[in-house]
């Protein structure tokens, strides 16, 4: 488990730790002060991009949004995202998301995150 460093703080910062991380996606812990909407859900999976982080230096933008679904609300304000590197280009990367509360997933999307 390593600790997911962004400027972000509380009550804004949601993404806490990446639990799991291979070349191309990662699983993280998500803590939300309260049930969160579905805006806290994809700001969440932009933080949980920093999994992909060469260095703590980077920093990254998010520019776009794709195929954001909300498809069951959350009950609960610890979630879990998987994040998975779909594509780079340049200083462009899609990333794919999945959030979910236990084993239900309750939220789906592609980001469109620009790194400096």
């Amino acid at each position: 488990m390593t600790e997911i460093k962004l400027p972000h703080i509380a009550p804004i910062k949601f993404a806490n730790y990446t639990l799991q991380k291979d070349a191309l996606s990662a699983r993280v812990s998500l803590e939300f002060p309260q049930v969160p909407t579905l805006a806290m859900m994809v700001e969440a999976a932009a933080q949980s991009s920093a999994s992909f982080r060469v260095n703590d230096k980077e920093n990254a933008y998010l520019v776009s949004l794709k195929g954001i679904k909300l498809l069951q609300k959350p009950t609960s304000m610890k979630l879990e995202a998987k994040v998975t590197d779909l594509h780079r280009l340049e200083q462009m990367r899609y990333v794919g998301f999945e959030i979910y509360e236990k084993e239900t997933c309750v939220a789906t999307g592609t980001l469109v995150i620009a790194v400096h």
